[in-house]
């Protein structure tokens, strides 16, 4: 049987970080953004389709942070939304003085959304939003990794997760009065909607409770995306009544009426919109001068947050994490930065090969490539072939990158 102490160990030693920024232009690069939809309805999905994404959602392991309908959820050794959803609400076997450590340190995935009501979204949507994730959801600290995922595969799921025809599409209202009412409703009090000139935030009518309101603005999407993201009907219907389309949706009914849907609607799909900002990448300072550790940098970095998804499970007396044993399509590579030892052994080739972190891919060692491909990612100008890490949470700073890359120019020594 598994220890889960040791998970838990490392799950709050992955959490230690500051917070970080993360830009809302992930992994988006030359992102062209539809006006008003023009391709056909979408037909129900055909059977097998649907069977086999149901098969692929498993594979590629959604479930760790997501509640699906039609899936089980995974045993909590693996469920890396709902243990820190346990510790956050106290309800965690552990003692208070453990309990009160964690939750003073976990700061991501404690909101996931679901995925219910998916029906809502378009398939076509799902399908391209799969490989290429982008962060759709800027006030979440976490976001959506990159998968190594054929179209193909992100095809299925998308049947699995929208397998319904689309319903007939409403006829739209007025573009102008609904950028109005975006304000006039309090939309913007959680929701920005980039690449349009500013909308006010006007309050509501009636003050929003204060948990109600800190949920809805850490889980808004940015608007910019609902005309890609969502089936037209669905939009009227999910602005008028959220919860009739999702019961566990997190923004509140506003009282807005069909007809005042319409025109926001409108507004969401018509509305010119700028190209996606990318963002700069930060330089790698200059190497340090002072003698490097490699006691500080796994207090800085391998310690922090390396380890929770790197570690020999022998060790941890557990799971290693899906960067040690593979998991969300990942393949296993076996990367032990639990310790020294772990370290220096490398990981796994695609051929299942040893390979050393410290060999230079685009002339630098490949584990500070990785951690420096993050930053680019976040700034929408992912590296090919190299896959940022820490993955789908913000970068780890420049000044501990530094760190590193210092400590192997100095010969890497354990001493």
């Amino acid at each position: 049987m598994k220890t889960r102490w040791a998970i838990v160990g490392l799950l709050v030693a992955a959490c230690e970080s500051e917070p970080q920024a993360v830009l809302s232009t992930e992994a988006v690069v030359d992102a062209e953004v539809s006006t008003t939809p023009t391709a056909p309805p979408e037909p129900a999905a055909e059977a097998g389709q649907v069977e086999h994404g149901q098969a692929l959602v498993s594979k590629y392991q959604c479930n760790r942070c997501h509640d699906i309908d039609g899936v089980e959820p995974p045993e909590l050794d693996y469920d890396c939304a709902g243990c820190h959803q346990k510790i956050l609400a106290g309800d965690f076997e552990a003692t208070e003085e453990e309990l009160s450590h964690w939750q003073g340190r976990l700061h991501s995935l404690d909101e996931v959304p679901s995925l219910s009501g998916t029906d809502r979204l378009s398939r076509a949507w799902v399908a391209s939003f799969l490989p290429a994730a982008h962060d759709v959801r800027p006030n979440l600290l976490a976001s959506m990794p990159r998968f190594d995922m054929p179209d193909a595969d992100a095809e299925a799921i998308a049947a699995f997760l929208v397998p319904s025809a689309e319903p007939e599409r409403p006829t739209l209202g007025d573009a102008q009065r609904g950028r109005a009412l975006l304000s006039e409703k309090g939309c913007m009090s959680c929701h920005r909607m980039t690449g349009v000139p500013a909308i006010s935030a006007l309050p509501t009518e009636e003050p929003l409770a204060a948990d109600v309101l800190a949920r809805g603005q850490k889980m808004a999407p940015d608007l910019r995306w609902a005309r890609d993201r969502m089936r037209p009907a669905s939009l009227v219907q999910w602005i008028v009544d959220p919860k009739a389309v999702k019961a566990d949706a997190s923004m509140p009914e506003l009282g807005v009426t069909e007809a005042e849907a319409a025109d926001i609607a409108a507004y969401l799909t018509s509305a010119e919109l700028e190209p996606v900002a990318l963002g700069e990448v930060p330089e790698l300072p200059a190497s340090l001068e002072r003698p490097v550790t490699y006691a500080e940098v796994y207090d800085r970095i391998f310690g922090k947050i390396c380890r929770h998804c790197h570690s020999d499970p022998d060790v941890v007396i557990g799971d290693g994490g899906p960067g040690y044993d593979g998991g969300f399509g990942f393949t296993k590579r076996a990367l032990d930065l639990s310790t020294y030892e772990g370290l220096r052994s490398g990981s796994l080739d695609d051929d299942g090969k040893r390979r050393s972190v410290f060999k230079e891919v685009g002339g630098k060692p490949r584990i500070v490539a990785h951690l420096l491909a993050r930053h680019s990612e976040v700034a929408g100008r992912p590296v090919e072939g190299v896959r940022g890490m820490p993955l789908g949470l913000p970068p780890i700073p420049m000044d501990d990158i530094v760190l590193l890359q210092t400590w192997i120019e100095q010969g890497r020594k354990k001493q």
